[in-house]
């Protein structure tokens, strides 16, 4: 199954490239779309807060590795990828911590976009979704594996990864709980032909 992978351009980004095998029906794309311009709207929009920024930068700055090489092809806008797309002809797409929000372009193609989310959906769908899973003591999680609709985290379910969030641990730690499991299930489903 030819697939196009889209990944974060941040350490978990560089998490999921070591656990890739080459592969001749993989190509890998690393979103670049997100800029302090958006991060400035979402904190206007009240989708972000300040205090959830700084726990995600800290989470990112206290994992090891480094982010993507500069030299891996990235993508910032949905017509990048649409060119990709008709380019490559894959016979799916496949999201792993990517920030570009898939538009009706894409999704009109037919071809299948999957996104991989670190909690369960819909109910934790969207950014922020650890935190808000910590401060609604719903400690019992899974990573999710669903179809991608014009309605950010609201697709069909797929697959799922089960792990359970510790409170009495940082964030940053229950981040990577939460991570270790999408990455298992990103894992999983790379190796299915």
């Amino acid at each position: 199954m030819k697939t196009i992978l889209i990944l974060g351009n941040d350490k978990l980004g560089s998490k999921a490239l070591e656990l890739l095998s080459a592969n001749d029906n993989l190509s890998v794309l690393i979103d670049r779309s997100t800029n302090s311009k958006r991060i400035l709207r979402l904190l206007r929009k009240g989708i972000l807060t300040i205090g959830l920024i700084l726990k995600m930068l800290f989470a990112e700055y206290l994992r090891k590795g480094s982010k993507p090489s500069k030299s891996l092809t990235g993508i910032s806008q949905n017509s990048e990828l649409l060119r990709i797309i008709n380019e490559l002809k894959p016979d799916r797409l496949l999201l792993f911590r990517a920030g570009l929000i898939i538009n009706k372009s894409i999704l009109d193609t037919g071809l299948p976009v999957l996104n991989i989310h670190a909690a369960k959906v819909p109910e934790y769908g969207g950014l922020g979704s650890i935190s808000k899973a910590l401060k609604d003591k719903a400690f019992e999680q899974f990573a999710s594996l669903h179809e991608v609709t014009d309605r950010i985290d609201r697709g069909k379910l797929i697959d799922t990864e089960k792990y359970n969030l510790n409170p009495k641990v940082s964030y940053a730690e229950n981040e990577t709980i939460a991570y270790n499991a999408s990455l298992k299930l990103l894992q999983r489903n790379l190796n299915i032909n």
